[in-house]
C-alpha cells in the first residue's frame, strides 16, 4: 500500500473512532479497515466498545476459532479500574473528573508496541501484530446488573486508555447512535469515522455526531454505506460533505451473512484507497489529544458550577 501522508506523527501512533447509527454497517466497516491497515505491517489493538460485540465475535472466529462461550472468558476493560488507577500511580480516592484534568506531563501514557502491562493485561492477542479489547455485555455480569453506576462510568479506563495510547494503530468500534460521544468516549482518537446508510434517519444521526466531535474538535470523515436510496437528504448530505467522504460501499449480495474477513478479497478494493485517505487528515499530536481531554474536562466543571449556583423550581 502507498501513502501519501502528510502527518508528523503516523509514524508513532494513530487512533481511528468508528461511530454511527445503529445497522448502518458500523462493524462491517470496521472490519474493512482493520484488515486494510494490517497491510501497513504495524502492531494495532482493536477496541471493541460496542456492548453487542458483533466486532469481538468476528475478529475471534476467525483468528482463533472461538465461539460464544469461550468469547465470555475475554478480559474487559470495564472491569479495569483498579489496574487503571495503580498504572496511573493514583490515590483510589481520586475521580475520573480529577484525573481527567490533569496535565499531559504529569500523565502515563500506554504504549501500543511493546503493550505495557495495563495493555497487555486488558487486550487478547489475535496474532502478532493485532490484538483485542473489549467491552462486553453488562447483562452477563450481575455486579454489574445490580450496580448504581452507569455503564458510561465502567468505560472510563477505556477513554482514558484511547486518549493515551501510542506507538502503534488503534481502533476504537463505539456503540450505535452518538451517546458515545455525549460522554467523550471518543475525544481521544486521531480521527472519527462516521459510517452513513443512504436514509434521512441515518444522515440525522450523522449529522448530531458530527457536531458532537466538531465541538471536542475531532476531525469527523464519513464512508457511505449500502448505496442503494437516493433521498433528497442523501444527496444534499454528499453534496454538503464530499471532500470528507473516504468512499462508496455497494451493497454486495454475494457476501451477505458471511464474516468480512473471510471475503475480504471481494472487499478490499472498497477499503485500501479509504485508508489511504485517512492519512491525508491532518492529525494531532499525543500532547494534542489529552488537551483536548483538559478543555472537555474544563467545559464539564463549569457547567456543574453553573447548575449548583442556578436556582431549583418546579415548573407547573
Amino acid at each position: 500500500m502507498t501513502i501519501n501522508t502528510v502527518n508528523a506523527f503516523f509514524d508513532n501512533e494513530l487512533v481511528i473512532a468508528l461511530m454511527g447509527k445503529g445497522g448502518t454497517g458500523k462493524t462491517f466497516t470496521s472490519l474493512g479497515l482493520i484488515q486494510s491497515l494490517r497491510k501497513l505491517d504495524k502492531a494495532m489493538i482493536v477496541a471493541d466498545a460496542d456492548t453487542n460485540r458483533s466486532l469481538s465475535r468476528y475478529l475471534t472466529s476467525h483468528y482463533l476459532g472461538y465461539g460464544e462461550q469461550e468469547l465470555k472468558q475475554l478480559p474487559l476493560i470495564t472491569q479495569a479500574e483498579q489496574d487503571f488507577y495503580e498504572y496511573q500511580q493514583l490515590d483510589s480516592e481520586i475521580l475520573y473528573r480529577d484525573f481527567y484534568g490533569t496535565p499531559f506531563n504529569e500523565v502515563k501514557q500506554f504504549s501500543v508496541e511493546p503493550p505495557d502491562f495495563f495493555t497487555q493485561k486488558y487486550t487478547k492477542a489475535l496474532d502478532d501484530k493485532l490484538a483485542l479489547m473489549s467491552v462486553g455485555t453488562s447483562a452477563l455480569r450481575i455486579e454489574e446488573l445490580y450496580s448504581n453506576r452507569c455503564s458510561h462510568a465502567t468505560l472510563n479506563p477505556l477513554k482514558a486508555w484511547v486518549a493515551l495510547s501510542t506507538k502503534g494503530t488503534v481502533v476504537l468500534d463505539c456503540g450505535g447512535g452518538e451517546d458515545a460521544g455525549r460522554f467523550g468516549l471518543p475525544i481521544g482518537a486521531n480521527v472519527v469515522v462516521v459510517v452513513v446508510e443512504g436514509t434521512p434517519d441515518a444522515i440525522a444521526i450523522s449529522e448530531d455526531i458530527r457536531a458532537i466531535d466538531e465541538e471536542l474538535g475531532i476531525p469527523v470523515v464519513y464512508v457511505l454505506n449500502k448505496c442503494l436510496n437516493q433521498f433528497p437528504e442523501v444527496e444534499a448530505f454528499e453534496a454538503e460533505h464530499q471532500d470528507n467522504i473516504l468512499g462508496k460501499i455497494p451493497f454486495i449480495p454475494t457476501i451477505y451473512g458471511k464474516n468480512p474477513l473471510e471475503v475480504f478479497d471481494q472487499i478490499e478494493p472498497i477499503f485500501t484507497p479509504m485508508v489511504e485517505k485517512i492519512f491525508t487528515v491532518e492529525l494531532s499530536s499525543p500532547q494534542q489529544r489529552w488537551e483536548r481531554v483538559l478543555r472537555w474536562q474544563e467545559r464539564l466543571q463549569h457547567q456543574r458550577e453553573s447548575k449548583k449556583s442556578q436556582d431549583f423550581s418546579f415548573v407547573y
